[in-house]
């Protein structure tokens, strides 16, 4: 392969999350600052030489899963000799719901041995359609705490003097999204006639008059836009 000194300054000055494994035992060569950070830890020397089951994550049991996943991730990778790419669930250490594309690229020695394993992932949470941020924080937080933290990302809080029922936020959510009502009911399973009670209902948890603005910034504040 190139040069160690050159692969290790690409990962380090790498625009997005990268780091480099240890093909055989998974353990961490180099990072950037930007895959320490996700972890909670400032220094990126500081995870050089502990694999990713060696990480400590703010939730404990999904970080177990999370950790178990990467690993079988980092196998395909050396295993298929060639690059891999996978999307995750995440929670940062900052409580901060993500969704990644994690791709995986074995390094190759010149005998055609794997010698590493590179890593580099990007944050597309901006690219999902509001419903699925919803979704995104429900698997991590209860119902509340999910509503409020897709509120928060989606820039749209302030627009709400009562916080909607979850019924009433995935029909918002749908609605930002413009689906017609009949597509809402065919979506969430419900009638035409209770879509518009939650729509009514979201209306009156809304500083009067914002109800189409709320629409219209949930919308603008993903890059997912309309459907």
């Amino acid at each position: 392969m190139k040069s160690e000194s050159s692969i290790i300054s690409f990962v380090q000055n790498f625009p997005v999350s990268a780091s480099l494994k240890t093909a055989d035992t998974g353990q961490y060569i180099v990072n950037n600052a930007h895959n320490s950070r996700q972890f909670g830890i400032e220094d990126p020397k500081d995870i050089e030489g502990l694999t990713i089951k060696d990480i400590r994550f703010r939730a404990t049991e999904w970080g177990k899963l999370y950790a178990n996943s990467i690993a079988e991730h980092d196998f395909l990778a050396n295993e298929n000799r060639t690059s891999v790419t996978r999307r995750n669930r995440f929670l940062d250490d900052s409580g901060d719901a993500q969704m990644e594309e994690m791709t995986k690229l074995p390094i190759m020695g010149t005998s055609g041995n794997v010698l590493g394993i590179a890593t580099f992932r990007r944050d597309i949470t901006r690219t999902l359609p509001p419903i699925s941020v919803y979704q995104l924080n429900r698997n991590f937080y209860t119902v509340t705490d999910a509503i409020e933290r897709t509120m928060i990302f989606l820039g749209i809080n302030e627009y709400f003097i009562l916080a909607p029922s979850e019924a009433q936020f995935r029909v918002f959510l749908l609605k930002a999204e413009r689906f017609t009502n009949k597509e809402i009911s065919r979506a969430l399973r419900i009638s035409d006639r209770t879509v518009e009670c939650h729509c009514a209902a979201v209306r009156n948890k809304v500083a009067e008059g914002s109800f189409a603005a709320a629409l219209s910034a949930t919308n603008r504040r993903s890059e997912y836009g309309a459907k």
